[in-house]
């Protein structure tokens, strides 16, 4: 079977979300990819496992200690074609992870972090580079700079997957439980994501115009404004109200939300306090969501050479 170790140079480089992605691309119905990380003393093992467990529930599960895994790897040979593990920041330790099943690793990096000498110490088990998170204006300097110093490192950049607004986006549950607010309506679709925040303040253009130029979007508004509140509400774009200064809505406004099913969540403070809080929310924000993993699918079809990386998986495992 052959082994790939995802991992990276700093922590929340999206590790997680590339394993789970390259999982369904590698993988067929037939021949699913196993999937795991290394159990240790860190919290956010135990809940990237369970995040393995509920977005890929077809997937055989590898967890333990790294000889746990690589027996479990080394069993199950017959199993299926590929396994994938999420390793960690930590290069010695991920390189005995790859020295133990025998299994190559794919960097995951940040835009701007030194790749080179971290790529150097991976030899011959480096696989590739994918940089993560890559901003809108940085395409030509990957194309060229960044580039050239991955190749002089002796490994190759696979892709760059660029920053997308799903994959922060925060549950409306999330926001509502961090602002300390109560669901009005719509409690039962806690679960959506909202992938932009409006402030219904002072608007200059139509209301509904400027409502709509954001996709799953979450409007901020004081409580006593169904003027604005009604503004949104007319958008197909809206996905739930937040009011502000823990002011109920006119019952009108209640109606209309409800007629299209937009959940009204009420919270403390003003309006501008409460969208300086959500800049709070992010370190809370997880890959934990099948909206995520299926946007993330798409960007590593998109942006990364899949391909290359499937024909050095299917070459000896020698190193």
């Amino acid at each position: 079977m052959a082994t790939l170790i995802i991992a990276s140079i700093s922590d929340r480089s999206g590790k997680t979300a590339v394993a789970a992605a390259l999982a369904l691309r590698l993988g067929t119905e037939d021949s699913p990819v196993a999937i795991g990380k290394v159990s240790g003393a860190q919290s956010s093992n135990d809940v990237d496992a369970a995040v393995f467990a509920s977005l890929l529930p077809g997937s055989p599960a590898l967890s333990g200690a790294i000889s746990d895994i690589a027996s479990n790897i080394s069993n199950s040979a017959g199993a299926g074609k590929i396994a994938i593990v999420e390793g960690s920041s930590n290069t010695a330790a991920n390189i005995e992870l790859a020295n133990a099943t025998d299994g190559l690793v794919l960097l995951i990096v940040r835009y701007g972090e030194n790749v080179a000498s971290i790529a150097k110490e991976y030899g011959s088990r480096l696989a590739g580079v994918v940089i993560n998170g890559l901003p809108k204006y940085r395409t030509e300097e990957v194309a060229g700079k960044i580039t050239a110093e991955i190749e002089a490192a002796g490994t190759k950049l696979l892709g760059a997957i660029p920053d997308d607004r799903r994959m922060l986006a925060p549950k409306l549950g999330q926001v509502a439980e961090f602002l300390g607010g109560q669901f009005l309506t719509g409690k039962d679709e806690s679960d959506q994501l909202l992938d932009n925040f409006l402030i219904g303040g002072l608007v200059l253009d139509w209301g509904p115009f400027y409502f709509a130029s954001r996709n799953n979007t979450g409007v901020i508004v004081r409580g006593d404004r169904p003027d604005v509140q009604l503004a949104a509400i007319q958008t197909d774009t809206t996905r739930a109200l937040v009011l502000t200064k823990g002011v109920r809505p006119v019952e009108y406004v209640m109606y209309e939300a409800a007629q299209r099913s937009i959940p009204i969540v009420v919270v403390p403070g003003n309006t501008h306090d409460v969208a300086e809080q959500l800049e709070g929310l992010q370190p809370n924000v997880s890959f934990d969501h099948p909206d995520k993993l299926a946007r993330m699918v798409n960007l590593v079809s998109e942006h990364v050479d899949v391909s290359a990386l499937e024909d050095q998986l299917a070459q000896p495992a020698t190193r």
